[in-house]
């Protein structure tokens, strides 16, 4: 079932600690997502105990794709239709739009957050796709852990942030390549598990929004899965709304992606990296180019 939320509201102690069960919740926002969304959730369906999905402003099938694992995941699956426009990431009307407005991306997310049940979250992107091998050790993990001790103390399930990274795709002639500039995604830290905390919440700058993690114990878990943005029809860019923004703070970071890109084939990353090795071949996980560029 999908609730529509016109009027989106939240407290601070709807992210207490306090009567949230043990297990793991998955936080995704979703817009315009349908290249890789549903594959995307497949991924990680195994591994989470409830999955929070807020979808805005979608002009294409991500209603319909998050309605379907809905219907196929029960009681497991809340999702929001947010109502609410949402100022475009890195415009003058986000720069301009106060975090605790219900305009905001940043509310939005703390929107999402708010809902979850349980006392470990992640915020999981419509075009990640999760290695099952290293994402459910991962987890494992974070579920054997023994009640009371050091590395319990210090994880998710109470002052740890365990971050990861995953490895950026980008497509061409039919071709996987990595970009040069940036192979990995979360060097900035910026994708990782955390625990239910009143302070633990979404804040914004000027570009976008963050995760206040300051006062967790920060510890890397490894390269997890594929970011698939280079892989969409506009490589990720239409969020950002250009032609209505063009004085965007990522309208410069779109000219140096298009203007001279430098990439690697992905057959020559993964001799000369480890952490890319590790991953298992894109085609094994259903990974292809989807559009002649």
């Amino acid at each position: 079932m999908i609730e529509t939320v016109e009027h989106p509201t939240f407290s601070r102690s709807d992210f207490s600690s306090r009567n949230k069960a043990a297990g793991l919740s998955a936080i995704v926002v979703l817009k315009n997502e349908t290249e890789f969304s549903r594959a995307a959730l497949n991924s990680i369906e195994p591994y989470f105990d409830e999955f929070i999905i807020v979808y805005n402003e979608c002009r294409d099938q991500t209603p319909e794709i998050v309605a379907e694992f809905a219907r196929q995941n029960g009681e497991h699956v809340k999702v929001y239709h947010y109502v609410p426009h949402i100022a475009p990431l890195g415009s003058r009307e986000h720069q301009t739009t106060p975090g605790n407005s219900v305009h905001s991306f940043v509310y939005q997310c703390n929107f999402a957050l708010s809902r979850a049940s349980f006392q470990i979250r992640c915020k999981w992107d419509g075009d990640e796709i999760a290695d099952p091998n290293s994402f459910g050790s991962l987890t494992r993990r974070l579920r054997q852990l023994r009640r009371g001790s050091l590395e319990w103390w210090f994880s998710p399930w109470r002052l740890g942030y365990w971050w990861y990274t995953g490895l950026n795709l980008w497509d061409e002639r039919g071709a996987l390549f990595v970009p040069d500039h940036r192979p990995f995604m979360g060097h900035a830290k910026d994708h990782g598990f955390f625990p239910a905390g009143r302070w633990i919440m979404y804040k914004r700058y000027r570009g976008g929004e963050y995760l206040f993690t300051r006062l967790l114990a920060k510890r890397y878990m490894g390269c997890v899965c594929y970011h698939l943005r280079g892989l969409k029809k506009q490589r990720g860019f239409e969020k950002y709304q250009f032609e209505q923004n063009p004085e965007s703070l990522y309208a410069r970071r779109m000219r140096r992606y298009f203007a001279n890109p430098k990439f690697i084939p992905l057959c020559e990353f993964r001799e000369s990296n480890a952490k890319a090795r590790q991953l298992p071949l894109p085609e094994a996980l259903g990974i292809r180019p989807i559009y002649e560029r």
